[in-house]
């Protein structure tokens, strides 16, 4: 069996393994990445797909100049020379109406629109304002149930609800209150959202090129059999490739295919019962990415158009008005996230039907404009639209020596999605460099 050495060996090409393996080779570490599938970036980068270029998950910078994952790679490589456009601010549909939002105070003035009288209204805001100010809700309720305290008004908990999603990917009764305002607080912080010319291929490739140049290894279709632990400690992992098994032998492991997968790699008798059943109970988040293609755009400004009055809340973007290069000449490209009520245990059938029967009413001229259903995306299992909900994130270490997460399931506190995961990553590089300096 072949036998290979490194400093560190990462497993899974995800934006999370790309930023911790780019540091570290930056940092003078000898890396060695392994992906099972023939791309890298995972739900971060962007495919071609019937001549429009679509995003696998992820489809832009959420946190604009401050995004982990740019300044990871600024971090590593210096400036970069690749143009990015800002994604403009969206619309909402209230009423039948798409309504323009201000650039600042978007949230007081959806709450605004969809009051009852003024003394609602003033209630509400007051008391998001005390939280975003003063102290954050508890982590024991949802927030949904939080705002119940507040108003019972439907179309109130209908508009914060598509709020959540639209920042957090999830309904406002599946995160804690908490951490609803921990999310919102980094992302407006944050500025606005950029979307590279290329998707975000463009920082998944740069970060590959970083790993490489420092001479840095990365495999793919390689398939991680096992993470070897010796005496509470991890020594490297057994693998299979096109070339057959073979060993790497390396001083700290770093995952990024998920705790759950982490922990059956290395077997569950080299953690502590207590870490198992917290892993254990880690909630993956579902949810569904729908193309459409078009002869012309289905609206007509470039950002996005937010729907919560229709049967699910949905998120619609046209991505060829921000760059008509994702589509054909003619060809217009649009992508809705649809998050179901449940997380668990719902009608894959009757989601798809609900999601037409919103389109339609949304888009009365979608047949006449030539709209058609490109691809449907389903985000569930082993490719969840996150590994774990929000706020149930664990520590990037865990209690196999030099064995660490990194990825969307163990995010810090207030990050989402990719951009957490870059963030972690570049807390596990700074905690390796600190214990191990080459």
């Amino acid at each position: 069996m072949e036998k290979k050495s490194c400093d560190a060996v990462v497993i899974g090409a995800g934006i999370g393994g790309l930023c911790a393996a780019a540091r570290l080779s930056h940092a003078g570490y000898k890396i060695i990445m392994l992906e099972k599938l023939p791309i890298l970036g995972g739900r971060y980068t962007y495919v071609d797909y019937k001549g429009f270029h679509l995003k696998r998950g992820v489809p832009a910078l959420y946190y604009g100049e401050k995004d982990p994952a740019l300044v990871t790679l600024r971090d590593v490589q210096g400036d970069t020379d690749f143009e990015m456009r800002p994604i403009p601010l969206p619309k909402w549909r209230i009423g039948g109406q798409d309504r323009d939002m201000p650039t600042k105070g978007m949230l007081w003035h959806l709450i605004s629109l969809t009051s009852r009288d003024k003394q609602e209204e003033e209630r509400v805001i007051t008391a998001l304002r005390r939280i975003f100010k003063w102290r954050e809700p508890s982590d024991r309720i949802t927030f949904s149930d939080w705002l119940a305290g507040l108003t019972d008004n439907k179309a109130i908990h209908r508009i914060l609800n598509a709020w959540v999603v639209q920042i957090v990917g999830v309904n406002s009764w599946e995160i804690s209150a908490g951490e609803v305002v921990r999310d919102f607080l980094l992302f407006r912080a944050a500025g606005e959202q950029l979307i590279p010319k290329n998707g975000l291929t463009t920082i998944v490739d740069s970060l590959a090129k970083v790993i490489t140049k420092h001479k840095g290894e990365i495999l793919t279709r390689v398939s991680t059999r096992k993470i070897v632990v010796r005496d509470g400690i991890a020594k490297g992992i057994e693998a299979k490739g096109p070339g057959g098994d073979f060993q790497i032998e390396a001083k700290v492991v770093i995952s990024n295919v998920g705790p759950q997968k982490t922990v059956q790699l290395a077997g569950e008798h080299n953690f502590d019962r207590g870490y198992v059943e917290e892993v254990r109970d880690l909630k993956p988040l579902s949810g569904f990415n729908i193309f459409i293609t078009s002869n012309g755009p289905l609206y007509d400004w470039p950002g996005g158009l937010y729907t919560f009055e229709t049967r699910r809340s949905e998120v619609w973007i046209d991505w060829t008005l921000i760059w008509p290069e994702f589509g054909p000449k003619g060809k217009n490209l649009m992508s809705v996230y649809i998050k179901p009520e449940r997380r668990t245990a719902y009608d894959l059938r009757k989601e798809y039907e609900a999601f037409m029967a919103d389109l339609l009413d949304t888009f009365p001229r979608f047949k006449e404009r030539g709209g058609e259903i490109l691809l449907v995306r389903h985000y569930d299992g082993e490719w969840p639209f996150l590994r774990a909900l929000p706020s149930s994130e664990r520590h990037q270490r865990t209690p196999v020596e030099n064995l660490y997460n990194v990825g969307d399931a163990v995010n810090p506190p207030g990050w989402i999605g990719g951009a957490g995961a870059a963030e972690g990553a570049r807390l596990v590089a700074g905690d390796i460099i600190k214990r191990t300096r080459v």
